[in-house]
């Protein structure tokens, strides 16, 4: 499945290079925030990492464009592959508001195939500043809205929200 998502993620980007875009790389801090819940208690945990990749910015009108982007996630021991496609709305010539969905795919190999899913599907808010038409900073907070937990009883949940703050750079 990952092998299928990563095809398709360059497929995209194959895709897009076709149309009027700028391209660019990203990199920056990457928090995570793990809340599980059952019927009779919940715990909460957050943990610190990295995050690289690159995107494109495609344009889509004159205050709005479209980022879709492919990250490389670590945290601790463990890393995914972020997939964010963001909508960007210019509010300003250099700031501008982003919403948009992000897939979320872990690279570990999954010891209960039964009962985790190790595919995030998130929906994401955020925000940037572009110091010039080259250097940029970027803040974006996912909230999970499946559940990583499958065929448990109802009650159970375990869900990972991700707040990424860095800096970009557009070729």
């Amino acid at each position: 499945m990952k092998k299928l998502f990563l095809t398709a993620s360059i497929a995209l980007f194959t895709t897009l290079s076709a149309q009027k875009a700028n391209f660019g790389v990203n990199a920056g801090l990457l928090s995570a925030f793990a809340k599980v819940k059952t019927p009779v208690a919940s715990d909460a945990n957050s943990e610190t990492g990295f995050y690289v990749g690159f995107f494109a910015e495609i344009n889509a009108g004159s205050k709005v464009k479209v980022q879709p982007a492919v990250n490389y996630a670590n945290i601790q021991n463990g890393s995914a592959l972020q997939i964010p496609i963001m909508v960007k709305y210019y509010v300003d010539p250099k700031f501008n508001l982003q919403v948009g969905p992000q897939f979320t795919f872990d690279f570990e190999e999954n010891p209960l195939p039964d009962y985790y899913n190790p595919t995030n599907i998130g929906m994401a808010l955020g925000a940037a500043y572009d110091f010039s038409s080259k250097f940029f900073v970027e803040g974006r907070y996912a909230f999970q809205l499946n559940n990583h937990l499958k065929n448990m009883p109802s009650g159970y949940s375990a869900k990972i929200n991700f707040l990424n703050v860095g800096l970009g750079y557009k070729f």
